[in-house]
């Protein structure tokens, strides 16, 4: 008992707490970190069933959109109240508001409810990832920050794995509305153990936060989002609709950038992007979770739709994925930590992440399970081998003291890449769909088989067009990311670190 004691007392060389500590603190971060797993993956699965029940084929990827809208406009509001209030009270906000957005999506009574109610949800989700991340990058240093990537990518695998299988079980012996009801019990113990084990704030520091700029970006990105979804399906390209949508996107979004200018605490931290690498980073964010997120929204419908099985089927062929991505970023941490190399990582990601998408989009229907499962796996692993090391590059590039707006603007990316491409991937399905095609009224799950060709015909070139962003995610690479020596500590002192990290002493 003495030398376990003795070993989490210890506060190794460049560290503010010991291991204890910090595996208390990571104890809580991978509840909350299961919760956004859990949910991504058990949605996706169950949600072509939901469709079946509620109707509306069309608003298939909103169901997505409306939750990483939500998210993207909320991250960098929780990164700077983060910062004001300290990050404990944040949580507990989060989490509540994501758990009563569960608790109306699975009231739902129609899709239009569903969207409007996943975007209560993604007010919550906003704050589970970016202050999760903001929370590790001030207590581990990036040389061993790869070494705790284990434990994240054991939550991660937990949740993703269990999600598609838990989502189409459910679905298939019970109502989907359990898919949503399932994250309450999960919530209540993650507010139970954040509220016990992160550290509570006793100063608070002056601070501006940038409302208007908060509300432009929100009103500039759902503008610009609008009218990717209506072209060419509600509406013709050329209509006043779509028109009038993309220029209030580009007015709004450019009144934002004037507001961020001028702000004295801007809401994002554009100022950091005129270095190469964080630019290169937040860009290979972006486009990663374009792909990543398109793939995700899509597979299971193709599984269930096209090749006409079970949603736990399709459940089991998401899981590969998932389980690809987890254990190649637990292995690429490691070897990233005891390297002190990424830049290897970056570039063998986007090579095999392309090529498990190359392999998705020549799917037809005559493609098994066990083949989408194969391709799904070799997706997965390129995944994994890059989802960690951009963000690790974008934190590693920046001072110490800009260690949270600096996250948060990796997240911010990584929300915006996730609500393009599952738009733009829905956009280039709905297109490929005929006009006069009735999946809208079909049982997704129990096509005729002309409406199977249909829609692994429309499916086709929304996987190839999410392989061709791998391409430009490689370009990203090799032009903008070199490979920086991993800071072995922190830079600044502890008393400069986030306020809420200094309310316990550094032991």
């Amino acid at each position: 008992m003495g030398s376990i004691r003795a070993r989490l007392a210890r506060k190794p060389p460049g560290y503010r707490f010991t291991i204890g500590r910090i595996l208390a603190i990571f104890g809580a971060l991978m509840l909350v970190l299961l919760l956004a797993a859990l949910d991504q993956t058990i949605v996706a699965t169950a949600l072509p069933r939901i469709v079946s029940d509620l109707g509306g084929l069309t608003s298939y990827s909103w169901v997505f959109t409306a939750y990483v809208l939500a998210m993207t406009v909320t991250i960098p509001l929780y990164g700077k109240l983060g910062d004001v209030y300290g990050r404990r009270p944040l949580y507990i906000v989060a989490i509540s508001i994501f758990l009563v957005g569960s608790a109306l999506c699975g009231l739902a009574q129609n899709m239009l409810q569903l969207v409007a109610f996943r975007a209560v949800q993604g007010l919550g989700g906003g704050g589970l990832f970016a202050l999760a991340l903001a929370t590790i990058a001030n207590i581990v240093p990036p040389r061993d920050r790869g070494r705790y990537q284990g434990l994240i990518g054991a939550t991660f695998a937990m949740g993703s794995i269990a999600g598609p299988a838990l989502g189409g079980f459910i679905v298939d012996h019970a109502t989907w509305r359990w898919v949503f009801y399932v994250n309450l019990p999960v919530g209540a113990i993650a507010l139970t153990v954040i509220s016990i084990a992160m550290p509570k704030r006793t100063q608070r520091r002056e601070h501006s936060i940038d409302y208007p700029g908060a509300l432009l970006l929100a009103a500039g990105t759902t503008a610009l989002l609008l009218g990717l979804v209506w072209g060419g399906r509600q509406y013709s390209w050329g209509s006043s609709h779509v028109l009038a949508a993309l220029v209030a996107a580009a007015a709004l979004l450019a009144a934002f950038g004037l507001v961020e200018h001028r702000a004295r605490e801007p809401i994002l931290p554009f100022e950091l992007l005129r270095r190469r690498t964080v630019a290169g980073g937040v860009a290979a964010i972006c486009l990663s979770a374009m792909a990543m997120f398109g793939t995700i929204a899509f597979v299971p419908l193709f599984v269930q739709g096209v090749i006409g099985t079970s949603a736990t089927s399709s459940g089991i062929v998401l899981t590969p994925f998932m389980l690809g991505a987890v254990v190649a970023s637990a292995v690429s941490g490691q070897w990233v930590s005891r390297s002190g190399r990424y830049r290897p990582n970056a570039i063998a990601g986007p090579i095999v992440l392309g090529t498990g998408l190359l392999l998705l989009s020549r799917m037809d229907t005559s493609t098994t399970n066990a083949e989408a499962a194969r391709n799904m796996v070799i997706a997965g692993i390129g995944l994994g081998l890059m989802m960690q090391v951009f963000v690790l590059v974008v934190q590693n590039a920046v001072p110490v003291r800009t260690m949270g707006a600096a996250t948060a603007l990796t997240q911010f990316g990584r929300s915006i890449g996730a609500t393009l491409g599952v738009t733009l991937m829905g956009v280039i399905v709905n297109q490929g769909l005929p006009g006069g095609s009735k999946l809208d009224s079909q049982a997704v799950h129990r096509l005729p088989p002309h409406l199977r060709v249909e829609l692994a015909d429309a499916l086709r070139p929304a996987f190839l067009s999410a392989a061709g962003i791998c391409g430009l995610v490689l370009l990203i690479v090799l032009v903008a990311i070199r490979e920086e020596p991993l800071r072995e500590g922190f830079e600044e002192r502890v008393e400069d670190a986030a306020p809420e990290m200094l309310t316990q002493e550094a032991r």
